[in-house]
């Protein structure tokens, strides 16, 4: 039993929803990476940036974790992006959480670059921190939005 007759409708939410999903779980994911890093005194071990000395090669395991938190970043950026194109064309209820979280990517790339070149200046430190919580908001609530979107559309599809 088909439960979605406008299969294009119901596959755009569950995509939407799909790469909402992914992004706030990055975004998740960079953070408790980043706070591992941090509270373990890890945050300069790479003065490099954006890559460490190893370039794109695997890290040795003095960069392992600077390594792969900048490497998250990078997948987790892509996956905001992404959602925001794809709510911009697709799915209007998350368009502009969506947005925001473009740009506090981007914000937030910029902070932790300010960071690593400041050497760990307190205050860069807690912006970067901060703007990391207000990103995952954007995240979450573009997240919600696209869930509502994808209920809806299920829901009325089937009356």
């Amino acid at each position: 039993m088909n439960l979605c007759p406008l299969e294009a409708q119901c596959s755009s939410s569950k995509m939407g929803l799909g790469l909402s999903f992914s992004a706030m779980a990055m975004v998740y994911s960079v953070m408790l990476f980043g706070v591992y890093i941090t509270s373990s005194q890890q945050g300069l071990s790479c003065l490099d940036w954006p890559l460490c000395p190893n370039g794109f090669d695997l890290p040795s395991e003095k960069y392992f974790f600077e390594h792969y938190h900048r490497l998250m970043v990078v997948i987790a950026a892509g996956l905001i992006y992404a959602t925001a194109i794809f709510a911009v064309r697709n799915a209007k209820p998350a368009r502009n959480t969506a947005i925001i979280a473009g740009i506090v990517v981007s914000v937030q790339i910029v902070f932790g670059m300010l960071v690593v070149n400041t050497r760990l200046e307190p205050l860069l430190v807690a912006t970067h921190l901060s703007t990391g919580i207000a990103l995952f908001a954007m995240t979450l609530l573009t997240f919600l939005s696209s869930y509502r979107l994808a209920r809806n559309n299920q829901q009325s599809s089937t009356l």
